[in-house]
């Protein structure tokens, strides 16, 4: 049994598939929309008959499949190449790191991948034999299947992490992320608390639109930077020179981030509006405080408190190995 993961093309991902090709059968196909993506889209907006093609890019591309591998597909990149996949005969497996709300925003606004017209529930989701999500309402909702978070790290990273130690000498708190109204909110409200007290704050906003077309504005604050956007690694490196991780989750998500668990791996302090956390077994008032409309004052407590690091093998459940042992033994069970 082979996985391949198609199209996982951030930087963290690449890392993590490498990582793992020491300990497991992975491969990585990242040129499955490469001469594929615009040509269908084309074709299907024009009513050009297609299948020709389809099958064309289906042998070229997918024969090295065998019906015991694990074709892992990312809810953000499956919209360019779901013609190409949705009839191989393999394992066919979605995880889905957004809601679907923000993947249908995303998809039809941002990068056109689907039409006004369509859901990603409708012409996505019924060709996958599993699909995995991080976010509990959306399981509820369309019946996915809950999987844990997972860092690109896996556990024997993890431990050789855990072993060396991040302290600063100089109390600092991070944040990155796009930029949403709602965080500026929370920025504009927390920089000073945090501030007064002797935490130097580095919040950085990135409008992704903005950055493309000049003509847009956004909100200037001297509490956050109008930032670039930086690579995973820079912005691990970004934690690990921090005492105080902030994360400002999207209005409506359950389920936790990368960011969570990356504040629990690098013992990190942890301020954050996901109040969903509360359920995660790594939780822990001392070291999570949850953001709330009314009680910003007592952050100025939270600051001083001392917590115990989570312990390893709590940890091992959000690790890379963790997901594909739960996926592997899904799809047996499937069987």
């Amino acid at each position: 049994m082979t996985i391949y993961f198609a199209e996982w093309n951030a930087d963290y991902e690449k890392y993590m598939i490498n990582a793992l090709k020491h300990e497991y059968d992975v491969i990585l196909f990242n040129k499955l929309m490469k001469h594929f993506r615009d040509i269908n889209f084309s074709l299907e907006r024009k009513n050009f008959p297609r299948q020709w093609f389809i099958k064309l890019n289906q042998l070229i591309k997918l024969r090295k499949l065998k019906p015991d591998d694990i074709l892992l597909c990312s809810g953000f990149a499956i919209s360019g190449f779901i013609d190409l996949v949705k009839d191989v005969n393999c394992h066919r497996v979605l995880i889905l790191r957004d809601t679907i709300a923000v993947l249908n925003n995303s998809m039809k606004n941002k990068k056109k991948w689907l039409r006004q017209d369509e859901d990603f529930i409708t012409k996505i989701t019924p060709h996958f034999n599993k699909i995995y999500s991080f976010d509990f309402e959306d399981c509820k909702k369309y019946h996915f299947t809950y999987l844990n978070q997972f860092l690109p790290f896996n556990f024997s990273e993890m431990k050789k992490i855990r072993e060396r130690s991040f302290n600063n000498t100089v109390k600092k708190c991070f944040f990155i992320g796009e930029y949403w109204d709602n965080r500026v909110e929370v920025i504009n409200k927390l920089t000073p608390i945090l501030q007064i007290n002797n935490v130097i704050t580095d919040f950085n906003l990135i409008n992704y639109y903005a950055l493309k077309k000049a003509s847009i504005t956004f909100k200037q604050s001297e509490y956050y930077n109008l930032g670039q956007k930086i690579s995973y690694f820079d912005n691990i490196k970004k934690v690990k020179q921090s005492d105080i991780i902030l994360e400002i989750v999207q209005i409506g998500q359950t389920g936790v981030t990368l960011r969570s668990i990356e504040a629990i791996l690098f013992n990190k302090k942890l301020i954050t509006t996901n109040k969903s956390i509360k359920e995660y077994d790594f939780y822990n008032p001392d070291q999570i405080f949850i953001l709330e409309d009314q009680n910003y004052g007592d952050i100025i407590k939270f600051l001083h408190t001392r917590f115990t690091p989570v312990p390893l093998d709590i940890l091992y459940q959000y690790s890379s190995d963790a997901m594909l042992t739960t996926i592997k033994n899904d799809l047996i069970t499937y069987s």
